[in-house]
């Protein structure tokens, strides 16, 4: 799905209204309509015993509470109460419709701005739902002083949270939090989500989220030019690689897998099992001799190729034998347990000259620092998968500022080096060196384990072994991965999912796809 920039957004709604001839009242109408049929949905038939407070400012996100009040008043039993935090002369015009209209219905106005009492906070304190219509997407300043009072006390409410497009307080673009946040238990944002909304710590701040179709003309959202897309089920079924009844197992590709060391034998066989689990046809985890009988054992699907090893770890001499083996594969892994040997930078290097497109994760991102000048004159496409310290390492920048811009971060270096980047956050990017940016929305903290990150490079590496270019194989590959992972977590907890647990969920999740 597309994301927008509030001016994005602003944008959009202008060429709705100046240029499809759609009466600007009229979207604020459905706007508040998508939040009367979320209320109603919610909570049913109990609505019309419920205590309903709505709290609004004087924007155009005020009006949308201003319409909300009225809809409740009309069509429901509820009792609303309306807190306006604005003067009447500082509404917009299409806001002050609806408070003449709310006016005229007989409606329950309050104006609170200038002094938060004990009467206001009682007020609040006994809604059973409270409805955020207090600042839109535009908000740009930290919100301090009387407006931070009003937050801190809903957020200490035990009411029901609606926010009306985004939680006051939030940065529509960035996710940051302007001194304070509504926190709400749902948010029904319209027509496109905004960009702010996939980032931490915004993400603590939406609840459920609700995108409601408002009235845009579909051509409109459809053609407009965006470079952000958040990865949702419907992106995914679309990528999903196809099965042929005429096929065999060469019909879905070979990956070569290298990595492994003494003690680390496992990240390499999760990420062999992973290719194979998501439908590559064959998987070869390329290792040090010295552990290849603990892979054999621990792998019946898997092959395994021994390679020339020190100390339990790949010796460079195993660079000339991957050098011929390379080009019988169709993608190339590099990483899981890999290790840092010196010998590994010798390795990466023959990978890099190959012809075939790899992936590069784990300790083979510190071999890439000094090789990034051949990932740049790559014609095959080059996939890594970092998360915060070793992107830290590979640009220079420091782990808070990769956190706080890691959109940034991530689009920067995948343009300037060549190499699409998988970056693993709470919420794992996906930047393009052509500029566009995917934003994963599946995955849990019970995935923050040692062996989630080598599950992910097989998963990304089988899938494009079956003929997904790169992008669309990181795209999927994310998706599942995270998606597996909230599956495990509704069995098992967020504490007790292991990363063999993730390979378990995939299979669930392509039945769910298909």
């Amino acid at each position: 799905m597309k994301l927008v920039t509030a001016m994005q957004m602003k944008n959009i709604d202008g060429m709705a209204i100046n240029q499809y001839n759609i009466p600007s009242i009229l979207l604020m109408e459905h706007a508040a309509l998508s939040v009367f049929h979320y209320i109603t949905t919610h909570f049913g038939k109990s609505i019309d015993n419920k205590k309903v407070t709505i709290i609004c400012g004087a924007g155009n996100n005020g009006g949308d509470g201003l319409a909300l009040a009225r809809q409740l008043i009309s069509f429901t039993k509820s009792k609303v109460e309306v807190i306006l935090l604005a003067s009447e002369d500082k509404l917009t015009n299409d806001a002050k419709v609806y408070y003449e209209a709310c006016k005229n219905i007989k409606a329950t106005i309050r104006h609170s701005l200038e002094d938060i009492s004990k009467e206001f906070v009682t007020d609040i304190g006994e809604s059973d739902i409270i409805i955020d219509a207090l600042f839109g997407t535009g908000l740009t300043r930290n919100l301090e002083g009387v407006y931070f009072d009003i937050i801190d006390k809903i957020n200490h409410t035990d009411a029901y949270i609606i926010s009306v497009d985004i939680p006051s307080g939030i940065d529509a673009d960035t996710g940051a939090i302007k001194g304070i946040a509504v926190k709400a238990d749902a948010t029904i944002t319209f027509q496109l989500p905004k960009l702010g909304m996939f980032f931490y710590p915004a993400i603590d701040y939406i609840g459920e989220l609700t995108v409601a179709n408002i009235g845009i003309p579909k051509e409109l959202t459809d053609t407009f030019n965006v470079t952000t897309w958040s990865i949702d089920k419907e992106m995914a079924r679309q990528l999903l690689p196809k099965r042929y009844t005429r096929s065999n197992k060469g019909t879905y590709g070979k990956v070569l897998l290298i990595g492994g060391q003494v003690g680390m034998s496992g990240a390499i066989s999760l990420a062999s099992l992973s290719a194979l689990k998501v439908g590559a046809g064959v998987a070869t985890a390329a290792v040090p001799k010295s552990i290849c009988d603990i892979l054999e054992q621990k792998l019946t699907e898997v092959m395994t190729l021994p390679l020339d090893d020190q100390e339990g770890h790949l010796a460079p001499g195993a660079a000339a034998k991957l050098k011929d083996t390379i080009e019988k594969y169709d993608i190339v892994a590099i990483g899981p347990g890999i290790g840092r040997d010196s010998g590994i930078t010798q390795i990466l290097s023959v990978v890099l000259d190959s012809t075939k497109p790899c992936v590069i994760d784990a300790d083979a991102l510190y071999a890439l620092k000094p090789l990034l000048y051949k990932a740049k004159k790559r014609e095959m496409p080059v996939i890594i998968t970092p998360h915060p310290g070793e992107m830290s390492m590979l640009s220079q920048q420091s782990i808070p500022y990769i956190l706080e811009n890691s959109s940034k971060v991530a689009l920067s270096f995948a343009g300037e080096n060549n190499i699409i980047t998988v970056l693993k956050t709470e919420r794992t990017l996906i930047a393009d060196p052509d500029g566009s940016l995917y934003i994963n929305t599946t995955g849990n903290p019970g995935m923050a384990k040692a062996g989630s990150g080598d599950v992910l490079t097989g998963i990304i590496s089988g899938l494009y072994a079956q003929g997904l270019s790169a992008k669309e194989a990181a795209i999927l590959g994310v998706y599942l991965h995270g998606r597996s992972g909230d599956i495990m977590k509704s069995k098992l907890s967020d504490y007790a999912i292991l990363p063999s647990d993730i390979l378990k969920g995939v299979e669930e999740v392509f039945l769910e796809l298909k």
